[in-house]
């Protein structure tokens, strides 16, 4: 299938429908063999307001957004044509799955991409449609480019920066997925929240704070920022609340040892406790054993005593005699 815009001839690769009613069109300029691809999406002209029509030609006239390749009414349609780069370029969820990447590969990736952005003046519809891991590509020399989505482009006025950047952040999610689970680039998180509480008003904005940050992240050595990870934190404060632990374990057990030694010495010194010997409770008599042997040794003296006084009776009574 042929499409033709103006003077343009267009291949048909591929046919895409939507829920918006629009049918997209990924086609090959046949008049160039450039290795480059496009999408052009048809309204019928009933459909197409004079909104959008200035819409496009503000934008074309500027001149700034050059991937707006061409529009034109005919043939009962509005056909809009957007150059989406290399038909080599992998888009940047093909490339994530492969994995192996780099951190600092990454960043530079995630430059580029905002590069993009700004220096192909990428108006806030179209970009909105281009942030997704499916529409963001990227050639093996690293070039950025983007697959449009233009199935909504009646709506276009529902497009605004701050929609663009919450999408955004969801790609900056999955480009850095693996610093943000174990949290071993502790700057990256802080920084994406930025984003989607919309403190950037502007992609230029965005970009400029963005780039230093990537510079800084870009010098740090792989190995280094393995011990920044989350597991590694975690395992290193379990390490040093054992040795805590163990080093609280022994003071307690030095703190026994010296308090037992303390009472030791004290019960060795102290004299012996004052004992109170009570005699009679009311009418009751009490004798204690001490008593019971001092009275013991008394009748024993007295009986002794006795018994001396009797034999000297007899014996004086015999020399009486």
């Amino acid at each position: 299938m042929i499409i033709r815009v103006l003077d343009r001839n267009y291949f048909v690769q591929q046919t895409i429908s939507s829920d918006h009613g629009l049918v997209q069109y990924v086609c090959t300029n046949v008049a160039e063999d450039d290795g480059r691809f496009c999408r052009i999406v048809r309204i019928p002209l009933p459909e197409v307001d004079t909104g959008l029509i200035r819409y496009l030609s503000d934008i074309y006239k500027a001149g700034s957004f050059r991937e707006l390749v061409q529009y034109a009414n005919e043939g009962g349609y509005m056909q809009v044509v957007l150059d989406c780069g290399a038909q080599k370029a992998r888009t940047l969820k093909e490339i994530l799955e492969e994995g192996g990447l780099t951190l600092k590969a990454r960043l530079n990736m995630g430059e580029k991409l905002l590069e993009r952005l700004i220096l192909s003046d990428v108006p806030d519809f179209f970009a909105l449609g281009a942030m997704d891991t499916d529409h963001v590509c990227f050639t093996e020399a690293n070039d950025c480019s983007f697959v449009f989505e233009l199935a909504n482009l009646k709506n276009f006025e529902k497009a605004d920066t701050a929609k663009v950047h919450r999408k955004l952040r969801f790609v900056l999610d999955e480009l850095f997925a693996k610093e943000l689970k174990d949290e071993r680039v502790p700057e990256l998180r802080p920084f994406l929240d930025r984003i989607s509480q919309l403190e950037f008003p502007t992609n230029m904005a965005l970009y400029q704070a963005y780039e230093p940050l990537a510079a800084e992240l870009a010098l740090r050595d792989e190995d280094s920022m393995e011990g920044m990870s989350l597991p590694y934190r975690i395992w290193e404060k379990i390490k040093a609340a054992v040795r805590f632990l163990r080093s609280m374990f022994f003071v307690v057990v030095i703190l026994i040892a010296i308090a037992y030694l303390v009472l030791s010495i004290r019960n060795f010194v102290a004299p012996p406790a004052h004992k109170d010997v009570y005699k009679s409770v009311g009418d009751l008599q009490i004798v204690s054993e001490t008593a019971g042997a001092e009275n013991g040794s008394g009748a024993a003296k007295g009986t002794d005593e006795a018994g001396k006084a009797g034999n000297d009776g007899k014996t004086g009574s015999g020399v009486a005699k």
